[in-house]
């Protein structure tokens, strides 16, 4: 496994859409990653309020990556308990994947306010940021990432976010080709985002 080059796409997931699938994707073939793990977060330190259940994201993330080459989930954040941080689910994967090399794919929106992370030198000390464009952010880079392995890829600049889909299935819209089919029956199913 020393040689493996494993992408990490960490966030929320609610839901998942086609922004995320395709950025993984997009980052798997710029930097011919082996695998790219999707993290559900548990109990993000950034968000007061996440509307799904940690069971409901990952039920859905299982959907949207059925069939899908190449990606895989890591439920280590959901099951450890208490807030996510980076930096401890950098070290459990390290023990899991051992020398294998960590490429942490993000967006230009998260880039500027890095610093703030906890452990953020030993962060950027452990990865290969890959930097996804998003539409109206500029890839800044701050005197604290001066150290970091910085790689810019193309990401899915067509602006889809989740706070936008939960809107839009509050407000009784149609997320047909903004989702998987499959994510788009379990809300409903399961009367999510009403």
């Amino acid at each position: 496994m020393a040689d493996r080059r494993i992408g990490i796409l960490g966030g929320i997931f609610d839901p998942v859409h086609f922004g995320h699938l395709s950025v993984a994707l997009l980052a798997r073939e710029s930097f011919g990653l082996d695998e790219v793990l999707f993290i559900p977060s548990g109990a993000p330190p950034h968000k007061t309020s996440v509307a799904a259940s940690p069971a409901h994201r990952l039920n859905m993330l299982k959907l949207a990556l059925d069939g899908v080459d190449g990606c895989g989930i890591w439920e280590g954040e959901i099951s450890r308990g208490g807030y996510s941080y980076t930096i401890d689910t950098l070290k459990e994967l390290s023990g899991v994947y051992g020398a294998g090399k960590f490429y942490f794919i993000i967006g230009t929106d998260n880039l500027p306010v890095m610093h703030k992370w906890r452990s953020f030198e030993e962060i950027i000390g452990r990865v290969t940021l890959c930097v996804a464009r998003r539409p109206g952010y500029e890839s800044v880079r701050t005197d604290a990432l001066a150290s970091a392995d910085i790689r810019e890829f193309p990401g899915p600049e067509w602006g889809s976010s989740s706070t936008m889909l939960r809107d839009y299935l509050k407000g009784g819209h149609s997320c047909r080709f903004l989702m998987p089919d499959a994510v788009l029956g379990y809300i409903k199913e399961n009367g999510l985002y009403e």
